[in-house]
């Protein structure tokens, strides 16, 4: 039993282990899914749907990344969800597929794909097919092509069957067919009544023109006798008619049991349409009895404009002014006897309406096309082509020339009142004004049913330069009431109200406002669609742009270094410039250093910067400052009128007054010479002002030396600053030891340095018999260079002869040394020396002229960074900010000025900051700048990191140190539309912070041993 209660003991163990793991142990850097997901394939039964991630962020995403969830959207769901409520969706497999059922006929199939974390994404995006209709199978009958297929057997009846005027319109020309158009529409605006006429698709103008003046004067026999046989020459697509009672045109026709959609989307006709279709439908089966099945085939064609243009030509437009361009429209027509699904497109060089709906056989939908933003001058040309999952394409040619931006005043971005009347529109203006027509056309002409579902907007775009909402007419130009919903797909702009109902006939103003979340200085594309709850396929896009303009400050030296002054210094340190730069597309205005600089003075040469200018500021530290112990250190905030600021920050160090002098070597040994000696070769020595104030020199002077002579000015000597002399022994000197010390003191100041110098004339000539060992010379500091002087050699040594005791000079052999003066650890080493024998010297006894020295060099004493010195700059202690206020500030590290750091070195290097959330760093500038939007006290704390140099690298020890500043915030008044400055802290979404764990495992790890623990207590209980 033992054994039992140690298995569990180890087994809790393990688990309170493994719950107390690092998070870096878990932590995966994850990427949220973003974009558009759509569903490829049709809403039909026995078709397949898969996901298409096309449009998907990030790029790359494979469908291995997801989960997958298909789910039925039932009609009764939608009215839930309309109503307010969240229905629960049947779910139908999570497989990569779904093939539809007839189980999902009159419902939609919703596909949610969900980021798969232990992969690297995260997030959730969803995609809803079309009303599933059943799969119909095309008959003769029932498709153009079965028409097309017997044109040239049916071609004389035609003729004879219909009147003489129908004959001759079907051979009339371009320009006649045209003019048909035209008196048609205007028939049919005078009967209607409409302000607004719906244009009919390009390509079957002229035809149902014609069979509306035919429908005037031939029976109803005849009329259906004409829809069997009048047909298009060109394209095989039967004509249509403007008469309710004979409506046939291309996807209106009943199959297999389901009844014609009309316009507004609804099914089913009156009781004598639908005796009237079942007649047609009866005499075109007899009519095709015996006839081949004709193949089902698919095609598109596009149309620019109005069919007068084989280009879409955009002319010559101003860089940066590309969305100002007026939209051009494109029409494309399923010219085959299938169905259509077009893929989305995105050319290089302009933006495209996508075809969202399936196109049946015959209809037609007209495109908006623009120029995209951001081009650089230069021609561009994209051959722009729609391709549809059955392989069909439709192309066409669009062109447009960007000439440089001439004049930077910024323009109008709006170019039209969003609130103007809706124009009539005629088939001759429809084509060339993308504002005034109706996104999608109408299957049918204008008029010819009394439920056709019609919106119109006053303006295909809306561009936005700041926050201020505008409006987006939208008309309702059928004779029903419709409830228009509003939504943006990307989410960049909000659109009051979401929904409304609007009676025949009259318009609504939608406001559209830009969300707040928005960078400035950064462009935004939207599409917004109105739909009416009643045809969900007659829908209206409205295209927004949004470029928020403002004021962006930028400085070309946002760090000022003065240096150091001494207490009473009588001039303050040389001006520093910086240029304050507007990189923004608004002017700045009101530009001022707007907190309290108390140890600098400055001057801002304007207060309006231009958008694209720039001005001056100057600064200077001010006189008579004190001395510290520390540097004095001021942020300047240079702000605008709309919150926008950028920060500078000044330092400059005051010291207490230093007098000292260093001398450099301390001591010159001459080597013996022999009484009547001649010129003795110099040394030097140096003289060097070590303090912080400018000393005047005294010639140094010697009595048995003779010591060169320098300028007056080089005896001036500011802080840092040297002078150099020559010594000499004086010749004529009687046999002797001449040993003296030399003062050099300054004329400015109690400042002295000393130089020892030795030098011995002997009697006559002696013969050498010892070379006296060099004194060892110990405790030199680490890092010291490797050379004789700087390492303290000796430059004489004492040599016993037989008329006593002289020196001798030596050379001494640094190359065989084995010092090392980069390294950091202690050395102790032998330096050997070559020995010059004095004149008068003889080595009768062939003794070695070599000699030796020890020498030792301590090791390295660590630069240890302190926390004292760890800051945080360019935010007051308990300063008062505004709500409109644009916080900035600097952390400095302790040690990080350290730019030949050593090994054992340790600085602190700044890691993160928190207000509210927490936000990180990840190299230098380590500066910030935030904003708060609500009231109140809040402390700044920023985290700094200690790392050590290994010798070669900075790596982390684990020792942390955080600094603080309090502060608040009062609320600001606005008295006129600014820039909201809402900052991270205040977001919804969390900050990221650099940690992306997922908490999943630590909860279950959490959990287990929670479990084992509870197990445990119950089992010592039993066996109690």
């Amino acid at each position: 039993m033992r054994k039992n209660k140690n298995i569990l003991a180890i087994l809790m163990s393990l688990f309170m282990v493994l719950s107390m793991l690092p998070v870096s142990v878990f932590a995966a850097e994850t990427v949220t899914l973003d974009g558009k997901l759509k569903i490829h394939g049709t809403a039909m039964t026995e078709s397949t749907l898969s996901a298409e991630f096309k449009e998907v962020k990030p790029e790359g995403l494979t469908e291995d990344s997801v989960n997958y969830v298909w789910s039925r959207l039932t009609p009764e769901n939608e009215a839930a969800e309309k109503a307010g409520e969240t229905p629960e969706l049947k779910e139908l497999g999570k497989e990569k597929t779904y093939k539809i059922t007839a189980d999902d006929v009159g419902s939609k199939i919703v596909l949610t794909v969900t980021g798969i974390e232990d992969k690297g994404f995260t997030g959730t995006l969803k995609a809803t097919t079309d009303t599933v209709a059943e799969k119909t199978e095309v008959t003769p009958s029932e498709t153009p092509a079965a028409d097309a297929a017997e044109e040239t057997a049916s071609e004389e009846n035609t003729e004879a069957a219909l009147p003489e005027d129908t004959a001759q319109t079907s051979d009339s020309t371009a320009e006649d067919q045209n003019q048909d158009v035209q008196e048609n529409t205007e028939a049919q605006t005078d009967e209607t009544q409409q302000e607004i006429p719906e244009a009919a698709p390009a390509e079957n103008t002229d035809t149902e023109s014609g069979m509306t003046d035919q429908s005037q004067e031939v029976s109803e026999t005849e009329v259906a006798d004409q829809q069997e046989t009048s047909e298009n020459t060109d394209t095989g697509i039967p004509e249509a008619t403007s008469d309710d009672n004979t409506d046939e045109t291309a996807g209106t026709t009943a199959v297999d049991g389901i009844p014609a959609a009309t316009e507004d989307g609804t099914y089913g006709n009156s009781a004598e349409e639908s005796e009237q279709e079942d007649a047609a439908a009866d005499e075109t089966k007899q009519s095709d009895a015996g006839s081949e099945e004709a193949a089902v085939y698919y095609q598109a064609s596009a149309v620019v404009g109005d069919g007068t243009a084989e280009v879409m030509d955009f002319g010559t437009v101003t860089e940066g002014q590309e969305t100002s361009v007026e939209g051009q429209f494109v029409t494309v027509t399923n010219t085959g006897t299938g169905t259509l699904n077009f893929t989305g497109i995105t050319p290089e060089n302009f933006a495209v309406q996508d075809i969202t709906s399936p196109l049946e056989p015959g209809q037609s939908v007209q495109l908006w096309v623009s120029p995209r933003e951001g081009r650089s001058p230069g021609s561009y040309e994209d051959i722009i082509t729609y391709t549809s999952e059955e392989g069909a394409e439709a192309s066409f040619t669009a062109k447009v020339t960007v000439e440089a931006a001439q004049n930077s005043d910024s323009q109008d971005s709006d170019g039209q009142d969003n609130n103007a009347e809706l124009p009539e529109v005629t088939p001759e203006t429809q084509p060339g004004t993308p504002e005034e027509t109706p996104e999608e056309p109408p299957e049918e002409p204008a008029g010819t049913d009394e439920n056709t579902v019609t919106l119109l907007t006053s303006s295909e775009s809306v561009e936005f330069t700041d926050k201020t909402p505008k409006t987006v007419t939208i008309k309702n130009s059928s004779e029903t009431a419709l409830t228009v919903k509003a939504a943006a797909l990307n989410g960049n702009v909000t659109v009051t109200p979401a929904s409304q109902m609007i009676n025949p006939g009259e318009s609504f103003d939608f406001t559209v406002t830009p969300t707040e979340v928005l960078d400035i200085e950064t462009t935004y594309e939207d599409s917004i669609s109105f739909t009416a709850d009643e045809d969900e396929t007659k829908a209206v896009t409205v295209k927004a742009s949004i470029k928020i303009a403002a004021p962006v400050l930028t400085v070309d030296n946002p760090k000022l270094e003065f240096g150091k002054a001494v207490v009473g210094y009588a001039e303050a340190p040389k001006e520093q410039y910086v240029t304050i730069t507007n990189t923004g597309s608004k002017d700045a205005t009101n530009v001022a250093v707007t907190n309290s600089v108390t140890n600098f003075e400055f001057t801002l040469k304007d207060t309006v910067i231009p958008a694209g200018q720039s001005t001056t500021l100057t600064v200077r530290p001010v006189k008579n400052l004190s001395a510290k112990g520390d540097e004095y250190t001021d942020s300047f905030e240079i702000s605008d009128a709309e919150g926008t600021n950028a920060v500078v920050t000044a330092y400059f160090t005051v010291e207490d007054a230093s007098h000292l002098l260093n001398v450099y070597p301390e001591a010159l040994n001459f080597a013996s010479a022999k009484k009547g000696y001649g010129q003795i070769s110099g040394q030097e020595f140096t003289v060097t002002n070590s303090g912080n104030m400018a000393e005047t020199l005294i010639q140094p002077a010697a009595n048995n030396f003779q010591i060169s002579v320098v300028s007056a000015d080089a005896l001036n000597l500011n802080p840092g600053e040297s002078v150099s002399f020559t010594v000499t022994p004086k010749t004529g000197l009687n046999p002797g030891d001449y040993s003296e010390t030399v003062k050099i003191v300054c004329s400015t100041s109690n400042a002295e340095g000393s130089l020892k110098v030795d030098f011995q004339v002997v009697k006559g000539t002696a013969s050498i018999t010892k070379i006296q060992q060099p004194a060892e010379i110990k405790n030199l500091a680490n890092g010291t260079k490797k050379e004789a002087n700087a390492l303290k050699l000796p430059s004489t040594v004492v040599i016993e002869t037989t008329n006593g005791n002289m020196k001798a000079s030596v050379t001494w052999d640094m190359k065989k040394c084995s010092y090392d003066a980069s390294s950091t650890k202690a050395q102790s080493f032998t330096v050997t020396g070559a020995v010059t024998l004095p004149e008068g010297v003889d080595n009768d006894n062939k003794i070695a002229l070599t000699t030796t020295v020890k020498v030792s060099v301590n090791a390295y004493s660590a630069k240890l960074a302190s926390t004292d010195n760890n800051k945080i700059t360019g935010i007051e202690y308990n300063g008062v900010y505004t709500t409109q206020s644009k916080i900035s500030f600097t952390a400095i590290g302790a040690g990080m000025d350290n730019g030949s750091p050593k090994e054992e070195d340790t600085r602190y290097v700044p890691l993160n900051w928190t207000v509210i959330n927490t936000n990180g760093w990840n190299a230098a500038p380590y500066t910030a700048s935030f904003g708060l939007a609500q009231s109140g006290s809040y402390t700044l704390k920023v985290t700094f990191k200690q790392q050590k140099y290994s010798g070669s690298m900075w790596s982390d020890t684990g020792s942390y140190d955080t600094k603080q500043v309090p502060f608040s915030v009062t609320k600001a008044k606005v008295t006129a539309p600014g820039l909201d400055i809402t900052p991270a802290a205040n977001q919804k979404k969390p900050v990221k912070t650099g940690d992306n764990t997922p908490i999943a495992p630590f909860v279950i790890i959490l959990i287990i041993a929670a479990g084992a623990a509870c197990g445990v207590i119950v089992y010592k209980k039993k066996r109690k």
